[in-house]
């Protein structure tokens, strides 16, 4: 099928296919068309079946949002957890370079500047709109990245962070209470 005829397809007859047709279908196109469909679509689901054709791993009940931008080289750089929260419009930076600047050729800017770095959004993490995470944080479980936060180091489980750079404001009090989905009981018998 022609690219236009299928990126019209996966954008506008979503609806129509199940989670492996989609999956399928996103598999022929290039992995940049994908990431355009991601930061594109109107749903959650077709959203999150297309991120995963794009070497990051989503974990189940995620929410990811439009206006995603991945900046990874399309390697396998970025986990986002279980039941997380990508708001509207978040920048997730693993991978950064001057590209074909001159400044590529700094020595002091091959190792602190010119990297690839893991991100992890952990689970039950909510990262607010407008977000930007940089290469190497850890957003950790139930973590709360305020709304146009740049995030330049981890994030502790159970706390808010907001601002530019992002600071913890508070710990989250109830992390203690909350009841978290547990793992469905093994079938096998012991």
């Amino acid at each position: 099928m022609q690219t236009a005829m299928l990126v019209q397809r996966l954008m506008f007859e979503y609806e129509n296919l199940t989670e492996e047709q989609l999956h399928q279908e996103c598999q022929q196109l290039p992995l940049k068309i994908r990431r355009w469909i991601v930061a594109n679509h109107p749903d959650n689901r077709a959203r999150k079946v297309v991120l995963r054709t794009t070497n990051v791993a989503v974990g189940e009940d995620a929410v990811i949002n439009s206006g995603l931008v991945i900046s990874d080289n399309y390697k396998p750089l970025l986990r986002i957890g279980a039941r997380a929260a990508i708001s509207p419009n978040v920048i997730v930076i693993c991978a950064s370079a001057p590209n074909n600047s001159a400044l590529r050729e700094l020595p002091e800017l091959q190792t602190t500047h010119i990297v690839e770095r893991n991100v992890v959004l952990d689970n039950d993490s909510w990262i607010g709109a407008g977000a930007i995470i940089l290469p190497g944080v850890h957003v950790g479980e139930g973590a709360i990245v305020g709304a146009g936060s740049v995030v330049t180091a981890d994030v502790p489980a159970w706390t808010c962070c907001a601002g530019v750079p992002a600071r913890v404001t508070r710990k989250l009090q109830g992390s203690g209470a909350i009841q978290l989905p547990q793992p469905a009981p093994s079938s096998e018998s012991t």
